[in-house]
């Protein structure tokens, strides 16, 4: 381990509570070089299609780019001699070309051109993953939708007990609003994932009337978009793509913090896994705390924050402007991290739910039947006036601490019209639920 290493997102220690080592590999510096090559062995090869440089000096970048090892350490000291994040990494691949083939290496290619496009690369496989992860969340999801469709609960406003409803119907709620940000994230996809092979100020003018052609085969080549308009200065397609992913942090995020609400000792409606290992305290051996819930909102709080840096990136000057760009290299991983370690600990806590349903009955209180009493009361004082009685009755059980049933049995306005049979019936939760089981099944029965 080395001494400096300590951030918390690639901290050996903590890293595995924030981020999954697959997206971490795919954040590297190895696989941001390796895009790299990529992009420079597609424009020698497009180059190479159009007559611009000769055919074997493309084939000897091709071969250097499949065999080379670049020397990670001595790049670092480039970087920082240099103060230039490519001209170490050209230098090196240069060198280890033969012959003269290193000197049609970056023909007519500016350094943006190839850190854009490689991130473009890298970018386009990350979100793979987190639409990959995302089926995985869902599919858990809906799983539990259906198993809990009829499982009633309290639903609750501002905090309080309000009408009931099922925990399938609520996480029917949370399933819908991961539906809508993946579908976001897939609609953006072509109009992001564009290389950018357009030389120093964007009008290809080293490659002359080729440089189209040659950007377009590139595109075509590596699997991405084309748009024959310059986006060096025009960041908008970054901010789209981290606009979508920390709205879905936020989304992941409130399904977190409800999740650990739900824990409560209060209301201990529900227990995430814990594992034979886990800890809940130092000192106190009884808590099982909602560790991977609280992680989950955690996330979803640091992707929000970057949301303003994310529009940063967008007040870009004249053709091309390095102080917004430099943050790219932070902010990108950060969120793709974030975000994919987010959907791994939202899985694997939905995938393990403990659902404690009596639990969840026994917590309903009386007063959630104050809509369907006052439905049925109106009927024969009116909708207003029956609302007025009621409410007069459940303030009066609430200041003296009398149950609800006793005060309304005890109200002319309302025995005149309810037996207290009809008032028990009338405050059993199953019976006032509205379409809450159908919208969980149907939700469950989406596919994915």
């Amino acid at each position: 381990m080395k001494e400096e290493e300590g951030y918390t997102l690639s901290s050996p220690l903590f890293e595995d509570l924030w981020s999954r080592a697959s997206m971490r590999r795919k954040f590297s510096d190895l696989d941001m070089v390796g895009g790299w090559v990529r992009t420079e062995v597609a424009l020698a090869r497009a180059q190479a299609a159009v007559g611009l440089i000769p055919a074997e000096a493309a084939t000897a970048i091709e071969e250097t780019g499949k065999s080379h090892v670049f020397d990670m350490v001595a790049m670092r000291h480039g970087v920082t001699a240099t103060l230039h994040q490519l001209m170490p990494f050209i230098n090196q691949f240069r060198d280890a070309c033969p012959d003269d083939a290193g000197q049609y290496l970056h023909w007519g290619a500016t350094t943006q051109d190839i850190i854009d496009t490689g991130a473009m690369l890298r970018s386009r496989e990350a979100m793979s993953m987190i639409l990959e992860g995302l089926e995985t969340l869902e599919a858990a999801l809906a799983a539990l939708c259906a198993r809990e469709a009829e499982t009633v609960m309290a639903g609750r406003t501002h905090g309080q007990q309000a009408l009931p409803i099922t925990f399938g119907f609520k996480v029917a709620n949370w399933l819908s609003e991961i539906r809508r940000g993946r579908a976001r994230l897939k609609a953006m996809c072509e109009r992001v994932f564009v290389v950018s092979i357009v030389g120093a100020v964007g009008t290809s003018a080293y490659m002359g009337p080729k440089g189209t052609e040659v950007a377009q085969k590139v595109a075509a080549d590596l699997g991405l978009g084309w748009d024959p308009v310059s986006w060096q200065a025009a960041r908008d397609r970054l901010g789209e793509m981290l606009s979508g992913m920390i709205l879905l942090g936020s989304s992941l995020g409130r399904i977190g913090h409800e999740l650990a609400v739900l824990q409560k000792t209060e209301l201990a409606e529900v227990h995430e896994p814990h594992g034979p290992e886990q800890v809940g305290s130092s000192t106190m051996p009884q808590k099982r705390n909602p560790s991977i819930a609280e992680g989950v909102l955690s996330a979803g709080l640091m992707l929000r924050a970057q949301a303003g840096l994310a529009m940063e990136l967008m007040a870009t000057e004249h053709e091309r402007d390095d102080s917004r760009w430099q943050i790219d290299s932070r902010i990108v991983p950060e969120v793709f991290l974030l975000l994919d370690g987010q959907i791994g600990n939202l899985t694997y806590l939905v995938e393990g739910l403990e659902v404690d349903r009596e639990r969840m009955r026994a917590n309903i209180v009386a007063e959630v039947a104050g809509e369907p009493m006052m439905r049925a009361l109106a009927s024969f004082l009116g909708r207003h006036n029956a609302h007025d009685v009621l409410h007069e009755c459940f303030m009066l059980a609430h200041e003296r601490r009398i149950p609800i049933l006793d005060v309304l049995s005890a109200n002319e306005s309302v025995s005149a019209h309810l037996s207290k049979e009809q008032l028990q019936s009338l405050m059993d939760p199953s019976s006032y639920l509205g379409v809450a089981v159908d919208v969980a099944r149907n939700e469950a029965g989406r596919a994915c």
